[in-house]
């Protein structure tokens, strides 16, 4: 199977049933996650929590780019900083949580990378489908 056969087999428009799934699962686990009280994780690294923030919102965006792939970028972007700054405040009244301007960061930081990655795929896309 050729690389562009098989990109366009993953990232097709055919295939957001697929992608909606997977976005409800990631939607649910971020959700889960962000959500529950902390648990304190012992790590080498001081901003683990920015590098989980930054996963589970590109990983959102992500997922929601290919679901809903007739949405524009800035909707994504809405949709995804929109769900990011409700975790947030949420967070400020569960214990042990804390509303951060810095998750924010992350999160956005992490959408704006997935919905780079998405581009560069549908760019490498066409690019092949033009050589077919």
């Amino acid at each position: 199977m050729k690389l562009n056969n098989l990109l366009a087999a993953v990232f097709g428009r055919q295939v957001s049933k697929t992608w909606k799934f997977l976005l409800l699962i990631i939607a649910l686990v971020l959700l889960y996650v962000t959500l529950m009280p902390s648990v304190h994780v012992h790590s080498h690294f001081r901003h683990m929590d920015k590098v989980f923030h930054f996963i589970g919102f590109g990983a959102f965006a992500f997922a929601t780019t290919l679901a809903f792939p007739l949405f524009k970028t800035y909707w994504v972007i809405l949709v995804s900083i929109g769900l990011g700054i409700s975790v947030e405040l949420v967070q400020s009244v569960i214990p042990r949580r804390a509303f951060s301007y810095w998750d924010m960061v992350a999160d956005l930081a992490g959408i704006l990378f997935a919905l780079l990655v998405v581009a560069i795929i549908r760019w490498i896309i066409k690019k092949f489908a033009k050589h077919d």
